[in-house]
């Protein structure tokens, strides 16, 4: 997946300021060097204690993506918006009683498919979305320009094991309900008036096995022959709109 340069600040003051006043925000650290001088140390020990992922590249890499701008050695990917935490989706979700919802993505890569996920999750009253921390598409600019506003309006929330995550919404009270590709019945023919999680897979594999078995129900969309599947945003849209329009009903 290409870095998109504009989601990446360059600069030891830079990067040093950044990790103290959005953490939140801070996705991975990239640096270049031998590691061995009191402000590149100092720096990999903050983004370290702030829970950021460091990994170190050729000063090629940096190069390229500092685009001219002097980079000392170091970049910061920013996230497009600031991280909820999981404790404040679960909170939003309770609140809303019988109309809790929340998106899982599970290891969604497509920064358009992210994007439009939130749109749509958004459009249709979730309170949250929950993503993990790795081999997903973080929050960057083009998330945020495929989701049209719904960052704003949507908490993401980013976990390190969404099967602990999903342990915890459902002992908040929400039934899981994971999109399957196949040999699942509708949605339609399911009762989706209650509390839900529902669980999105990425495009290549799906829901994971894992999420698939702790899922309280599964729901497939019925496809015409020779249609393996449908894109991942717009499996969602129609699973996330099935639910509310029986909560309208």
């Amino acid at each position: 997946m290409a870095a998109d340069p504009a989601s990446f600040i360059v600069g030891r003051h830079a990067v040093v300021q950044a990790l103290a006043e959005r953490p939140q925000q801070a996705q991975e650290l990239l640096w270049s060097g031998n590691g061995k001088s009191a402000a590149i140390k100092g720096i990999l020990e903050a983004a370290r204690t702030a829970g950021v992922k460091v990994r170190r590249v050729e000063p090629a890499r940096l190069d390229a993506l500092s685009q001219g701008a002097t980079h000392q050695g170091v970049a910061l990917s920013l996230s497009a918006a600031q991280y909820a935490k999981l404790d404040q989706v679960i909170a939003a979700a309770q609140n809303a009683g019988p109309a809790g919802l929340v998106v899982m993505a599970d290891h969604i890569q497509d920064p358009h498919n992210l994007g439009a996920i939130i749109r749509s999750a958004a459009a249709a009253g979730a309170q949250g979305l929950v993503m993990p921390k790795d081999r997903a598409c973080p929050l960057t600019p083009a998330v945020a320009k495929a989701a049209a506003g719904a960052l704003s309006l949507l908490p993401v929330a980013r976990v390190t094991n969404l099967s602990r995550a999903l342990d915890d919404l459902k002992e908040a009270g929400l039934w899981a309900l994971a999109a399957a590709t196949r040999e699942a019945p509708p949605p339609w023919e399911l009762d989706l008036n209650l509390p839900l999680v529902l669980i999105v897979g990425g495009e290549h594999k799906g829901v994971g096995q894992r999420l698939l078995k702790a899922a309280d129900m599964q729901a497939s969309l019925p496809l015409t022959p020779g249609v393996e599947s449908l894109n991942a945003s717009v499996a969602a849209g129609v699973l996330l709109f099935e639910i509310a329009r029986q909560r309208a009903g």
